[in-house]
């Protein structure tokens, strides 16, 4: 199996045709028919379905899509950050999840960049367990987590804004005119939480909630969808502050009493060679409350 292939797979997916596939990698429709055909003789299973509607991804073939992005990802990554002689040139992947946690690595990112302009940022949205495994197979460079989360199987920095919980709750709800809410002014109304927080036993001793009678109506990976289940009346968002702008809109965020607030890290694996523009980056953070260690 060659990386090449996956493209040309992957082209296949995207495009659902092959015909259409083809003329985008510019090669011919038999041409890229018998690259597919090598690929399933290679992994004795067939990857998509033909139909007369067009082509559909048999199991086999969702699984190698997905595994193939990862790969493909990877090694563009490896190509672009090694072909770097004196100036400084590559990308940074960054993935976490939605927080103004973010802004300072951001902001080192930019100044690093007026120096270094070659060198581009990714960032991947996605939940605390998307993240470590992104990480941990070296798509990533650096991963936002935040607390509860054990950072010691890393090397980290912590942010220095800790980030609130509280409730994202509608402005016409009487939740709205309370200072901070409690665990009692939520046990019975309808809760929206995040698939990574559902069930943390430190989280539930901390607030006072407990997860086996509360009522959940949903749970969330990025806290905008969230928000729109909010805007419905269909319940109200634990969440952290500052990731959705309330400001002028309908919903407004109560902060939790008593208070609590999560640290968020930048990680990154311990094992990991990083590449210049990753150790560039760290080089142009300043955390003098912290130490890093390699």
């Amino acid at each position: 199996m060659e990386i090449q292939q996956l493209r040309y797979f992957l082209a296949v997916v995207e495009e659902k045709n092959i015909t259409r596939a083809a003329r985008i990698l510019r090669i011919s429709q038999p041409a890229l028919s018998r690259q597919i055909q090598r690929l399933e003789d290679e992994l004795a299973s067939p990857l998509f379905d033909r139909t007369p509607g067009g082509i559909i991804l048999t199991e086999s073939g969702y699984y190698l899509a997905e595994r193939a992005r990862e790969l493909v990802t990877l090694a563009d990554k490896i190509v672009t950050n090694l072909l770097t002689e004196e100036t400084l040139r590559g990308e940074l992947y960054i993935g976490g999840g939605e927080t103004e946690s973010l802004l300072p690595v951001i902001r080192s990112f930019k100044q690093m960049q007026s120096q270094h302009p070659d060198v581009t940022i990714r960032i991947h949205s996605g939940n605390g367990q998307d993240i470590l495994d992104k990480l941990d197979k070296g798509i990533l460079d650096f991963g936002l987590v935040i607390e509860p989360f054990d950072v010691n199987a890393y090397h980290y920095l912590k942010l220095n804004q800790p980030d609130q919980w509280g409730i994202l709750t509608r402005r016409d709800h009487p939740l709205s005119q309370k200072a901070t809410v409690t665990a009692d002014d939520l046990r019975d109304l309808p809760l929206i939480v995040s698939e990574q927080l559902q069930g943390n036993r430190t989280f539930a001793e901390q607030t006072g909630l407990d997860w086996d009678t509360v009522h959940i109506v949903g749970t969330y990976n990025l806290l905008f969808n969230a928000s729109l289940l909010v805007k419905e009346e269909i319940g109200h968002a634990v969440c952290l502050d500052r990731i959705i702008n309330t400001s002028g809109s309908e919903l407004i965020f109560v902060p939790l009493a008593p208070a609590l607030t999560s640290n968020t890290y930048l990680i990154w694996k311990k094992q990991a060679i990083l590449s210049r523009p990753a150790k560039t980056l760290l080089e142009w953070m300043s955390f003098p409350q912290e130490k890093t260690t390699f």
